[in-house]
């Protein structure tokens, strides 16, 4: 059992004080004490969230990532709870950072699209959520640091939220949650997280030409397949 899981299972066994020079309560601005490594904080904080406004609270809070300076907005997740479909991005597009809506910009508008052509309610049926609730520099990719660092509250996200289905978009998120080489590798297949069927496709801003575009619409087809009415 590693730190994060030692944690975890202290933190829900209702333990809220810790050891350190002086007594402190385990919120989420004193239990990362120490030279603890900054995934370990990150699990600390994310696992003692007990729904999603503590989760969303301990994220706008979090403060180990400098990604978190240089974006204009935290991009929290939207959308209900257990839905029919989770969607999982990696980073939120120019137009996000900007206006801090998810569905603003060229990102937010294809994956609507792509939600309506599946015949699922962007509202009612869906929640989007990303890796990263901050933009980076350029728009570059998180480096495998980053991606370690904000896996804890991605997987604490999808535990609260308790989708049925999970569409990974990328190669940062499909990594980051399922240890896969490559998208072209992962698609195609059914994959699972917890127990919950999950499926690999493209990054939104790949969807450029046909024949990418021809192959996240069957990856949208395959999921279609095992939505619940």
């Amino acid at each position: 059992m590693d730190i994060r899981q030692k944690l975890y299972w202290l933190i829900q066994a209702g333990i809220s004080t810790f050891c350190t020079d002086t007594p402190k309560r385990a919120d989420v601005s004193l239990v990362i004490q120490g030279d603890m490594p900054a995934t370990d904080q990150a699990s600390a904080v994310a696992y003692q969230a007990k729904d999603l406004d503590a989760l969303n609270k301990d994220k706008q809070a979090f403060s180990l990532s400098s990604l978190k300076k240089t974006a204009a907005h935290t991009l929290l997740g939207h959308g209900p709870t257990k839905p029919k479909l989770m969607c999982i991005l990696e980073i939120p597009d120019a137009g996000a950072d900007k206006s801090g809506q998810i569905f603003v910009g060229a990102q937010g508008e294809q994956l609507k699209k792509m939600m309506a052509a599946i015949h699922l309610d962007i509202e009612n049926d869906v929640y989007v959520s990303f890796l990263s609730p901050w933009r980076t520099p350029g728009n570059r990719p998180l480096t495998t640091a980053e991606r370690a660092l904000f896996l804890p509250f991605l997987m604490r996200e999808i535990e609260l939220v308790q989708p049925q289905k999970i569409l990974l978009f990328g190669a940062g998120v499909s990594n980051s949650l399922l240890a896969t080489e490559s998208v072209a590798k992962a698609r195609g297949i059914w994959h699972e997280w917890q127990g919950i069927p999950t499926r690999v496709t493209l990054a939104i801003n790949s969807l450029k030409t046909t024949p990418l575009r021809q192959q996240a619409w069957d990856d949208l087809q395959e999921v279609t397949k095992l939505t619940q009415p």
